[in-house]
């Protein structure tokens, strides 16, 4: 088709986002976010369709739920029924795309495999199998190699699981802490994911094929070194205390104390003053990587493709880091704050800028948006759902006032399945106690309502909801949950 757009897919890690951007009283400063909001449309209540990186980004690459694809929890986790690696018979959003005449590259974090990788799949590009720590990657090397770089130093403030190796040195494979990287702004492993996505951008962008890029950065996910001149640039006195920081847990379900007992960091730093300079690196980095960010989008509007390109920018979930009684990382369970993303989507020849949406999404959603925009069909077995009628029309598209997200645990097998509808949000766990919110009312999730008489009809009506789910998508995962939810075992 002459009039196919080319795609940008841009996916930044384990991002803290709900309860630290959308905020009155204190502002992390993301410039190249902002304009790129600007020039799009912004979904304000985006979820990971599951709260862990594999999950999440396997969801992505297929437009399929977890229970779908297979990947349920992190590929590193050995658990009975997980699946390390694709499917043979699943098809990628690369495959589609392919079909339809695309090139397809992708650069960065992939976490979707451990044996197979890109090249597998028939996609161009560089990442590494599992999580792949970037700086220990050949490719890092050879980068830093090339800038007259060694192997990344810097100073470690905090440190979760050895809290007295603090200091200088090496900080290439350090996940739980934060501090300051030494060198300059190249040497950070997201400039490193830009650099090399812009020498593929300059080469597809020569093509006579429509293309797609994903992007895959691993910040701002921890651990949290930011380099000069964002470090050091937030006032961590400035940043409010979250009003979750000092909660009780003593009352709600078992998933809760198992986060704070295996991420136990409000133990070992139980004063807010802590927090704060932790935090602050949080924040520098995605300070750090929405630079990083923008020199890609500088390249490609360089390269004359930036109006016909759809470039969606969306993370794979959200960080708990700060919140519930002090917890840090992702665990079991689905707060807001793990599991609420950015996303926006900018296409300047078919829709105008500057618009913001409420609908209930998920960054699964992303799938199926790339496949309308390119011409294509989506596929009847996909879970995603194109976007595309609510970035021309926020207001007036139609759509669902109900989303399902999935969870399976991590670390640990516990079995949810979590519905929104309208302002409520009901999550089922089995064995585990369930859990229902109004959201509008109560966004820091600090009252479960799951026991209020005045709610037993919303309760009921969402549980039915999510059997009607589980039975219509064939969720064998979730099959455990079908007594739980009609009361055998007391959910209500």
């Amino acid at each position: 088709m002459a009039d196919q757009p080319n795609i940008l897919l841009i996916i930044t890690d384990h991002q803290a986002w709900y309860q630290h951007y959308f905020r009155d009283d204190f502002n992390i400063d993301l410039p190249q976010w902002e304009a790129f909001a600007s020039q799009g449309t912004m979904f304000e209540r985006t979820y990971a369709v599951a709260p862990i990186c594999t999950p999440a980004r396997a969801s992505m690459m297929t437009g399929c739920y977890p229970s779908q694809h297979g990947m349920i929890w992190n590929t590193n986790l050995r658990h009975r029924g997980n699946h390390f690696d694709f499917r043979p018979d699943q098809k990628l959003y690369s495959h589609h795309l392919s079909e339809a005449g695309y090139r397809n590259a992708y650069i960065g974090k992939w976490h979707c495999g451990t044996e197979k990788i890109i090249a597998d799949y028939g996609i161009e590009g560089w990442c590494p199998p599992e999580y792949g720590q970037p700086y220990l990657t050949d490719k890092y090397r050879s980068y830093a190699k090339s800038l007259g770089l060694g192997r990344p130093t810097g100073t470690i403030e905090h440190r979760l699981r050895r809290s007295g190796e603090t200091g200088h040195g090496l900080i290439e494979d350090y996940m739980d802490a934060s501090g300051t990287m030494d060198g300059p702004i190249e040497g950070h492993h997201d400039h490193f994911v830009s650099n090399l996505a812009k020498e593929k951008l300059a080469e597809l962008c020569q093509s006579q094929q429509p293309w797609s890029l994903v992007a895959s950065y691993w910040g701002p996910h921890h651990a949290y070194f930011p380099t000069e001149p964002f470090a050091n640039t937030i006032d961590p006195t400035t940043i409010p205390e979250d009003p979750t920081f000092n909660e009780d847990l003593s009352k709600r379900p078992f998933r809760y104390t198992q986060h704070f007992h295996t991420h136990s960091a409000r133990t070992l730093w139980p004063k807010w003053s802590t927090w704060q300079k932790i935090l602050a690196r949080t924040y520098e980095q995605q300070m750090q990587t929405d630079h990083a960010i923008g020199q890609l989008l500088e390249a490609l509007r360089h390269h004359g493709q930036a109006e016909n390109t759809i470039v969606i920018w969306v993370a794979d979930h959200g960080d708990t880091i700060g919140t519930h009684g002090g917890m840090w990382d992702k665990s079991s369970t689905y707060t807001e704050e793990v599991a609420r993303v950015p996303l926006t989507i900018r296409w300047p020849v078919h829709f105008r800028g500057n618009n913001r949406s409420s609908a209930l999404v998920s960054n699964m959603d992303v799938t199926a948006t790339m496949l309308e925009a390119a011409g294509i069909a989506i596929p009847t077995e996909m879970a995603s759902r194109s976007l595309l009628p609510l970035c021309r029309d926020p207001h007036d598209a139609e759509w669902s006032n109900t989303l399902i997200c999935e969870h399976n645990g991590h670390g640990i097998n516990l079995l949810q399945r979590i519905l929104f509808q309208d302002q409520y949000k009901y999550v089922a766990a089995i064995y585990d106690g369930d859990e229902l919110y109004d959201l509008q009312k109560d966004p820091n999730e600090t009252n479960n309502l799951i026991q209020s008489p005045d709610h037993q009809s919303i309760a009921e009506n969402l549980r039915h909801r999510l059997l009607h789910h589980i039975e219509s998508t064939d969720d064998r995962v979730a099959s455990p949950l079908r007594p739980w939810l009609e009361g055998a075992f007391g959910a209500k």
